[in-house]
């Protein structure tokens, strides 16, 4: 099965990409990385990607940053994001809505979690796995 979606996954920590990589492997989409938000806004200035894995606390542009950049850009302000952190403050999940997230999950998310919230966004199916259940918004 050949899905022509792309995935940008923003995160200073190089595990987490691979993580998150892997875990969206099984969907068929492509992946992109950063390392954070100020790349990830060069890559998008010269790709198109159809979703944005992005984390919170990263060096030169945070995660709150990077999506109050792309709601303020005609060509991303529609662009789904899905804010993944280790920050399970309340205020942060408040700042990340404000900011215009579509989803805010923490870490650890398991591997189909973040694949189903994925696939929902990217509107594909996923594989079936019974222990994921969507996150609340």
């Amino acid at each position: 099965m050949i899905i022509h979606k792309t995935v940008l996954l923003v995160d200073d920590s190089p595990t987490v990409r691979r993580m998150l990589d892997w875990s969206l492997k099984s969907l068929g989409v492509k992946t992109v990385q950063a390392a954070d938000g100020l790349e990830a806004l060069e890559i998008l200035r010269v790709r198109e990607v159809d979703l944005v894995i992005v984390d919170l606390n990263m060096p030169r542009m945070d995660g709150i940053e990077l999506i109050r950049s792309l709601r303020g850009d005609e060509k991303h302000k529609r662009l789904p994001v899905i804010l993944l952190t280790t920050e399970a403050r309340e205020e942060d999940r408040e700042l990340a809505y404000q900011a215009g997230a579509n989803l805010f999950l923490t870490k650890p998310s398991t591997p189909a979690l973040i694949r189903l919230n994925a696939a929902a966004f990217l509107e594909i199916k996923a594989p079936a796995q019974p222990e994921a259940r969507k996150a609340q918004p």
